[in-house]
């Protein structure tokens, strides 16, 4: 996920264009403007983008398998516990 980001900072810099996070902040140029390594980066960047969406796929589809056809207790165990109140104990 860190990778994704850094390779498309560095395909804005072989092309020389300038990255701009919010209204003065622009990120220095991390790579020599050139034309062949744009065209690598850029195929390295779309190889990446279909990995990740692989991952949040297979990811999604193995929740889905836990919760609706094994029906264990995966989903469950993780998803934030609320904390149970506690019945006040009648004795004095």
């Amino acid at each position: 996920m860190l990778a994704l980001p850094l390779v498309g900072w560095a395909i804005l810099s072989a092309a020389r264009y300038p990255v701009i996070l919010a209204g003065p902040v622009v990120l220095p140029p991390i790579l020599p403007q050139d034309t062949m390594l744009y065209a690598v980066l850029r195929r390295l960047h779309t190889v990446l983008a279909y990995g990740l969406f692989g991952v949040v796929l297979a990811h999604l589809g193995a929740a889905l398998l836990h919760a609706l056809i094994r029906r264990d207790e995966v989903v469950a165990s993780m998803a934030p516990r609320r904390s149970r109140r506690r019945e006040p104990t009648g004795g004095g």
